[in-house]
């Protein structure tokens, strides 16, 4: 699947390329990664008066932050209880306030720079087997409990009032919703450079070197000299983060997009929300403005043929709505999303003067600026969140990407076994 594919980028004006990286630069702040987490550190690094350079290989939003399914979900992929029982219940319940401070941090940056990202409110979670309904209402009742009221639980009946689909149950959560990623990234790197923060595209960073006075960063028609390097790349990061601190592996996400189906597309989810399914391999998918169905999932540990990918997406689809059986995808395309072992984002330091985050686990549309701007935080002296999140454990991942496709092959089978139970 190629970049070019994507419904996001055919949607908007073409944009006009920035520099490429060249000669001598010296900044206060170097970021490498022009997705929402790179691009979200520049504004708030820029906003304080830092100078900043950011350098991204390709172009602004090229990877997961401009191709993923767009849905906004307040918390982490992982389990609240599995946070409490590693961080204790208050530092678990401070993680929990931050991520909705994420949520928060987007729809303010989107009202305050005139984003026109198709912001929308409410997500639903729904439980496609019986055996989901219990666990299901454990999460709405964990979540209750850390004074969170933003949940409403649908049983089967009153569910199909707001989506036109067999599922067991659902829990509507207007804290979440969804937009539209690619417009969302490009109007947060318009923003910071509004503020001064200089962004070059095509510009792969190759090498950096740390000092007791800074960090060069080095691409292959320039160099940055600055205080400190933010690496930003997510699945995306390359060789740039040693192995010995890489705690993700890159798994195949992959988004269809029909063309507008008219009133259809009221009829089969009239609420408009996003909507996510609780198995473990999960289908996801929302609303266009325009009324495409963007139907996403298909998780793979190596990319999908496309011919077989676009059979399996349609059948997943016309699965949840047999309305669409006749149906194909305009548009599909595919990226990677980095998952961790235990789906909580992985936060470090590279000795005094490199910052990374890595591994929002397919959450990271409200998560990932919320990372940028503890990147930036920290630079700036203000520690606290990032070095609650640095607190997570996470398990370090096997070397070699061929060892790498089978584990990640092997998780997705026992997972796909586990789910048609």
């Amino acid at each position: 699947m190629t970049e070019n594919q994507s419904w996001y980028q055919a949607s908007i004006p073409p944009q006009s390329p920035r520099s490429t990286l060249q000669g001598e630069h010296r900044v206060d702040v170097c970021v490498v990664g022009g997705g929402f987490t790179g691009v979200s550190a520049a504004l708030e690094l820029a906003q304080a008066g830092k100078t900043v350079t950011l350098l991204e290989a390709e172009h602004v939003g090229w990877g997961c932050s401009g191709r993923n399914g767009g849905q906004i979900n307040p918390g982490l992929a992982a389990d609240q209880a599995a946070l409490e029982k590693q961080l204790g219940a208050e530092q678990a319940r401070e993680l929990w306030q931050l991520s909705l401070a994420g949520v928060e941090l987007l729809r303010k940056r989107v009202a305050n720079y005139a984003i026109e990202c198709e912001l929308k409110q409410g997500i639903l979670l729904v439980a496609n087997k019986a055996r989901h309904v219990p666990e299901l209402k454990a999460w709405q009742a964990s979540l209750e409990k850390l004074g969170y009221d933003q949940l409403a639980f649908h049983d089967r009946g009153s569910l199909q009032g707001l989506l036109k689909a067999d599922y067991q149950a659902g829990v509507m959560d207007m804290g979440g919703g969804d937009l539209h990623p690619l417009k969302y990234v490009l109007g947060l790197a318009r923003a910071s450079e509004q503020h001064g923060a200089t962004l070059f595209e095509h510009s792969p960073v190759l090498s950096y070197q740390q000092d007791s006075n800074g960090v060069t960063v080095n691409t292959a028609q320039g160099h940055v000299r600055a205080d400190h390097l933010l690496l930003a790349g997510n699945a995306y990061i390359g060789q740039l983060l040693p192995w010995h601190q890489r705690r993700f592996m890159p798994i195949g996400s992959y988004v269809g997009a029909t063309a507008p189906l008219g009133e259809l597309a009221d009829q089969l989810i009239p609420s408009r929300a996003a909507v996510c399914d609780m198995n473990t391999l999960i289908d996801y998918y929302r609303l266009s403005l325009d009324g495409r169905l963007l139907f996403g999932g298909r998780a793979s540990a190596r990319d999908a043929r496309p011919k077989a990918l676009r059979q399996t997406m349609r059948q997943r689809m016309t699965q949840v709505f047999p309305a669409l059986a006749q149906t194909d995808f305009e548009y599909l395309w595919g990226g990677q999303v980095a998952m961790t072992a235990n789906k909580a984002p992985h936060f470090g330091r590279l000795g005094d003067r490199v910052f990374f985050t890595q591994g929002y686990s397919g959450q990271g549309v409200a998560l990932a600026g919320l990372a940028g701007k503890l990147m930036a935080d920290a630079v700036m002296g203000q520690q606290q969140g990032f070095d609650l999140f640095a607190r997570l454990k996470h398990m370090p991942v096997p070397q070699g990407t061929a060892l790498q496709t089978a584990i990640r092959a092997l998780a997705l089978l026992w997972y796909g076994i586990r789910d048609a139970r």
